[in-house]
């Protein structure tokens, strides 16, 4: 019932009076509304064949008009692999000051260049299996915590520093009696070039875990409590033409150790036509099969820039019996 409640409460705001004048008067109204649906088709030409609603995302923030100091957002999701549950992802307020800006509530502490690039703007159809898995909480943990987070956007926005401090168990659950710390740092700096731009970060992150599942980095069967060390350095190449990015991530935790890195190249043959190369590299301690590499390949074709988009995309990956496929066609489209 809590449940429902919740979802009759979002629609009831998405549609109300005041979004629907922002509909007409975006530049006088104090709140926005932005809603996008990803639908996918994947196969490995043998066993699997799959239609799902990969994304279908709704949120809304304030406008530039809402307020000087203060800003929110809320946004929620449904997807297939969800049980058809509508899903709430961050609810979060702001204050703003100078080039300084304290988030407190729900939402991704920063972390991982990847990881913050929306998804219906990175080329590739998923984000690589290292930003899944070793942001503070990824795998089984909801992407996101609920805390307190510093921010800091300096020299013309080109030096950006972030620090936070969370509950540190993600938020899939809540626990009146919590026993986990976790703090969070990001540091990165753009450099423009003539016709181009570089951006140079890292970000860390401890976590004193108390009984959490951490899919991908330690089975799924064991829970752990103890010291969870993590960090990664990325950088990101911007052209006309190409774009190339790159990232490495490593955790440690007391007995087991997990490390991947990425590459991942775009050639923008027009504003309609981009093609996308991009090597995945994930391990962890114990045996998985997620420790083989994926070499992935894939094509964008924009209808109306990302708001229309259709994606073509192949990958492999070899295993001990020779090797694995997966194909994926996706459609995108923004209703708002």
């Amino acid at each position: 019932m809590k449940r429902y409640f919740l979802i009759g409460l979002f629609f009831v705001g998405l549609f109300s009076d005041n979004l629907l004048v922002a509909a007409e008067k975006p530049s006088h109204s104090p709140v926005e509304w932005h809603s996008y649906a990803q639908l996918r088709f994947a196969t490995n030409f043998n066993d699997y064949n799959n239609f799902s609603v990969r994304r279908l995302k709704f949120w809304m923030k304030s406008s530039p008009d809402f307020s000087k100091h203060w800003s929110f957002k809320v946004q929620a999701i449904f997807m297939s692999i969800q049980k058809e549950k509508l899903f709430l992802q961050d609810v979060y307020a702001q204050y703003n000051w100078k080039s300084s800006s304290i988030r407190f509530g729900q939402f991704i502490p920063q972390y991982s260049l990847q990881r913050f690039q929306p998804d219906y703007l990175i080329p590739s159809m998923e984000r690589s299996l290292g930003v899944s898995f070793l942001i503070p909480d990824g795998g089984t943990l909801g992407a996101r915590d609920i805390g307190v987070q510093y921010n800091l956007n300096a020299i013309d926005n080109h030096l950006q520093f972030n620090v936070g401090l969370f509950n540190g168990y993600g938020i899939k659950e809540y626990r009146f009696n919590n026993k986990s710390i976790m703090v969070s740092q990001n540091l990165s700096y753009k450099i423009d070039l003539n016709t181009s731009d570089i951006k140079l970060g890292f970000s860390t992150m401890y976590r004193q875990a108390d009984d959490i599942f951490l899919r991908g980095i330690i089975p799924d069967t064991i829970s752990y409590s103890g010291s969870d060390f993590r960090f990664s350095f990325y950088g990101i190449f911007t052209s006309k033409y190409i774009d190339f990015q790159a990232e490495f991530l490593q955790a440690y935790l007391e007995n087991y150790n997990a490390t991947s890195y990425y590459g991942l190249a775009t050639v923008k043959f027009n504003s309609k036509n981009h093609a996308y190369l991009q090597y995945d590299c994930y391990s962890n301690d114990y045996i998985s099969p997620l420790n083989n590499p994926w070499y992935i390949a894939g094509y964008n074709y924009f209808f109306k820039g990302y708001k229309i988009m259709l994606t073509l995309q192949t990958g492999f990956q070899q295993s001990d019996s020779g090797w694995a496929n997966r194909t994926s066609i996706e459609f995108q489209m923004f209703f708002k």
